[in-house]
């Protein structure tokens, strides 16, 4: 029981309708008659199964409440829902009149609708009711009595609930809901909060609910009614209007009456919160505010979203909050958009109608109003927000403020898309009114479009202006547009500028810069960015590595979402370069899917990550994958005008020309690749993939002379020129070319490989087999963990039999090395098989001079059985059953060598074969 009703359920029965008081004298007038009857509603109605469905769901179980704003179509869903058929017994409805009503009246008034619905209780005559004050609820124990006696089921509705003010109309609705008839089902339609006690009954489960977004119309509904309306809208279009309208019944059903079915595009545009029939309904919710009021929300309309703080800041009413919280139970007219209350909105078609009014009524206020948000804004962490309402404010100096300050660094995360459209009309008043802060908006806009010649060109012009700038503004601005003009450098590849403005950046942002600057770390994040790929692309990697980590860390602090993608791509090709695949990998595997997961369009801030992987695949000899990835780079390079990664993907399809055997084509692209110039480390990858097309080619002297004789070598020189020397049969040359590499510290992964390779057959030519199997064992160590194949691939033949003797001796890192032995039998179409030993090498290459075997053994000398012991064996590994098999497998195999490395035939004195490189 509630607030005192002294009603008893469980003392109900029948005989409770001879104890009704005498019917008296009640018309029903036209008034009353059309309140108890279910609302006609418009004129073109479409069934809506989705929320009808919901409606008799929850009937069919008990209470229902369906609370939603202004508009909403809480009457037209409820209506339609009665004429469906599918409401759960007969339906008797009674709309409260806007006053509200006493409670007499309003027992009367259901008296009358039950009887209209066909439902008699008592007599079912109508009776006019009379309630002494001191004892309001005498004869009402009798009329609910009735109600737990119906036999079948009725459902009544109760539209406009929120107008009951009346306490003792509120006590007996709160009795009807937390000890309902059996029969009865109660739907009840308001807006805002009630005054009834409904906690209770969500905390039992005993109320169903319905709100705003249940009555939202969905697509399909959207195109049913303009169907029904004679409209036919594209898709575009139609996500324009719910997009407008947010699905809001009443904004639908206005704009159909709005839109021209000849040209519904054209009437599509000027749908707004301030034509004709929008406004004009819109007008009709307003007027009944006090002035006061209507003055408070014409204020708040130039925010999106409102709490009391910004609230109060736009309209000076210290009871803000109080004023939006009353507004939101009374009227509908603002909504709570969180659980907390704390912040409010408009429908968007009320705040275009509330804004336009107050530009007509008070034009001068607007700009003032909007500075306010400004503030605010600003003061609350919200820079674009801040810049948008100062551009609004038409204030020139407070919008370069903003910028400079807080927002410009934003260009660089998810934001930035918002930045460049917020700073649009100032942009386009670059040519016209040119200024610091019009010429930074058009740079901006540009490096949004990422046009970077144009953002170029846009920042010198700002430069140009910067000593006319107040005092106060000039440093921020200087560490703008330095900021800009790094980004845009940096994309170009112009290396230097890049980094002399960021520097710039960090020098102006350092100890002693000014205090007002909360975008400073954002800045300082910006300029170590930069100097990152400006230190990747130049080849200082290891540094770049350390720099782009940091940088990446502090973005993501920062929530710099697209400078710590971009960082993290560019960091996971400094660990490829560094021979650390597996991490690498890793890492650009890692971001690829960040950009992906987080939102469409990132693609072009993730074009270094698909160059490492495509960089991995060539170094684990998987040309095709290489390939795909490379495909992958370009593209994302290309939408992102990202020159340096353009130049790399170009740089590292022709070391693919060149690991396919393309060795024509490979040459005319490094050629191409050469006369266009490129920065550092791009020209030690084109360096390589040359001199692995020369080897490939036989002209390992070219390489010699190709490389500068002046000055100290870099590790890649070291290399390259120990392999040449390999091939020109200088093993000890070679071993002096990268003894160096031994002893510097920071070599890098890959450059270790490749100097223990050329160490481990540098020993082999020079006979020093210990120190040919340390170093191929220290090689796969290296190369193991990253499955980093090439090096040893490209070494050729010549490392098979020193990868099977460290087997044999050490057995170390055995599955690497037999994938390295399988893919070798692969590439040259002969089975993976135990390799010829020294001697039986030597004696297979005796076999083409048409040496008999005691002609070999004198040779050697060495017993004929001895010969002979060394031909089975050999046989036999070859897998053959005589000589002739055994030469052909042996050139198969190119273990024979050229005609001029075999032994001379009969009796000629012979020297020991030379090893072939």
């Amino acid at each position: 029981m509630t607030r005192g009703v002294n009603a008893q359920p469980v003392a109900y029965h029948h005989a409770a309708q001879d104890a009704l008081p005498p019917p008296g004298s009640v018309d029903v007038t036209p008034r009353l008659a059309a309140r108890v009857a279910v609302p006609r509603g418009p004129s073109v109605r479409i069934a809506r199964p989705r929320p009808e469905g919901r409606l008799a769901e929850l009937t069919a179980a008990g209470s229902t409440l369906v609370s939603a704003g202004t508009g909403e179509g809480k009457t037209v869903l409820v209506a339609g829902w009665a004429a469906s058929g599918r409401v759960p017994g007969a339906l008797a409805w009674y709309t409260l009149p806007e006053q509200g009503t006493d409670l007499a009246t309003f027992w009367s008034d259901l008296l009358t609708a039950f009887n209209r619905a066909g439902v008699r209780l008592g007599d079912g005559r109508p009776r006019l009711l009379s309630t002494a004050e001191h004892r309001p609820y005498q004869p009402l124990d009798d009329i609910l009595a009735l109600f737990y006696d119906l036999s079948e089921p009725v459902v009544l509705v109760l539209d406009g609930v929120h107008r009951i003010r009346d306490r003792f109309v509120l006590d007996c609705l709160d009795l009807l809901l937390m000890e309902p008839p059996p029969a009865l089902r109660l739907v009840l339609l308001g807006r805002g909060a009630l005054r009834l006690r409904l906690q209770r009954l969500r905390l039992d489960g005993l109320l169903g609910e319905m709100s705003t977004a249940d009555l939202r119309f969905d697509r399909a509904e959207t195109v049913r009614l303009l169907q029904a309306h004679g409209l036919s809208l594209d898709d575009e279009q139609i996500d324009r209007l719910l997009a407008r309208t947010g699905g809001w019944a009443a904004g639908l059903r206005l704009a159909a009456m709005s839109l021209d079915p000849a040209d519904p595009a054209r009437s599509l545009a000027r749908f707004s919160g301030t034509a004709a029939p929008v406004a004009d309904y819109l007008a009709d919710e307003v007027a009944p505010l006090s002035p006061a009021v209507r003055s408070f929300l014409l204020h708040t309309s130039v925010a999106e979203r409102i709490s009391g703080s910004l609230a109060t800041a736009l309209s000076g009413r210290l009871d803000s909050q109080r004023l939006l919280e009353d507004l939101a139970a009374r009227t509908g007219l603002v909504r709570p958009v969180d659980r907390q209350g704390e912040w409010f909105d408009h429908h968007e078609l009320l705040r275009e109608y509330l804004y336009h009014r107050l530009q007509l009524e008070e034009p001068d206020t607007a700009p003032a109003i909007h500075r306010r948000a400004a503030h605010w804004y600003a003061q609350h962490g919200a820079p674009l927000p801040a810049l948008r309402h100062a551009v609004a404010s038409a204030d020139h100096h407070e919008v370069g403020r903003i910028l400079f300050t807080r927002a410009l660094p934003r260009l660089m995360s998810a934001d930035g898309a918002v930045l460049a459209e917020e700073v649009r009309p100032l942009a386009a008043a670059a040519d016209t009114a040119p200024s610091v802060t019009t010429l930074a908006c058009a740079a901006v806009t540009a490096l949004y479009r990422r046009d970077f010649v144009r953002a170029r060109t846009r920042l010198r012009q700002a430069r140009s202006m910067l000593s006319g700038e107040p005092a106060g503004l000039r440093p921020a601005a200087e560490i703008g547009l330095s900021a800009l003009g790094a980004i845009a450098a940096g994309s170009l590849g112009e290396n230097r500028a890049a980094r002399k403005a960021a520097g710039r950046v960090l020098t102006l942002t350092g100890p002693g810069a000014a205090s007002d600057m909360p975008a400073m770390a954002e800045y300082r994040t910006l300029a170590h960015w930069c100097i990152g790929r400006t230190q990747l692309w130049q080849g200082a990697v290891s540094a770049a590595h350390r720099t782009l980590q940091d940088a990446a860390t502090a973005a993501g602090e920062c929530r710099l979402d697209l400078t710590e993608l971009s960082a993290d791509a560019h960091r996971a090709v400094a660990e490829v370069v560094r021979g650390e695949l597996r991490a690498g990998t890793k890492l650009a595997r890692s971001t690829a899917a960040d950009a992906q997961r987080r939102a469409a369009g990132l693609e072009p801030y993730v074009g270094g990550a698909y160059l490492a992987l495509a960089l991995t695949e060539l170094q684990r000899d998987h040309p095709l994958v290489a390939a795909r990835y490379l495909a992958q780079a370009a593209t994302a390079a290309e939408t992102g005008a990202d020159q340096p990664v353009r130049s790399a993907v170009r740089v590292a399809e022709a070391r693919l020309l060149v690991q396919s055997g393309n060795q024509g084509m490979a040459r005319r692209v490094i050629a191409e690749l050469r006369a266009g110039g490129l920065p550092g480390l791009l020209t030690e990858w084109l360096a390589g993939a040359e001199v692995e097309a020369e080897l490939a080619a036989g002209a390992p002297a070219a390489i010699i002379d190709r490389l500068p004789a002046r000055g100290e070598p870099g590790d890649w020189d070291r290399i390259w020129l120990g392999w040449a020397d390999l091939s020109l049969h200088r093993p000890g040359g070679a071993r002096q070319r990268i003894a160096p590499l031994r002893r510097s510290a920071d070599r890098g992964r890959a450059v270790a490989v490749e100097e223990s390779l050329i160490t481990a057959l540098a020993a082999e030519a020079l006979r020093q087999d210990g120190v040919a199997v340390e170093a191929v064992d220290r090689a796969l160590g290296l190369a193991f963990e990253d499955q980093l194949s090439h090096p040893f691939r490209a070494a050729g033949h010549r490392l098979e039999p020193l990868i099977r003797r460290q087997q044999r001796v050490l057995g170390s890192y055995a599955s690497f090395a037999s994938t390295l032995i399988d893919e070798h039998a692969a590439a040259t179409g002969a089975p993976a098989a135990e390799p010829l030993t020294e001697r039986e090498l030597t004696v297979l290459r005796y076999l083409p001079t048409m040496s008999s075997n005691d002609e070999i053994a004198a040779d050697l000398h060495i017993s004929v059985n001895t010969v002979k012991t060394h031909l089975k064996s050999l046989y036999r590994k070859l897998g053959v059953g005589n000589r002739r098999e055994a030469i052909r497998q042996g050139r198969v195999r190119e273990l024979l060598g050229s005609p001029a490395q075999q032994p001379a035939p009969l009796r000629e004195e012979a020297s020991r074969p030379p090893y072939r490189i």
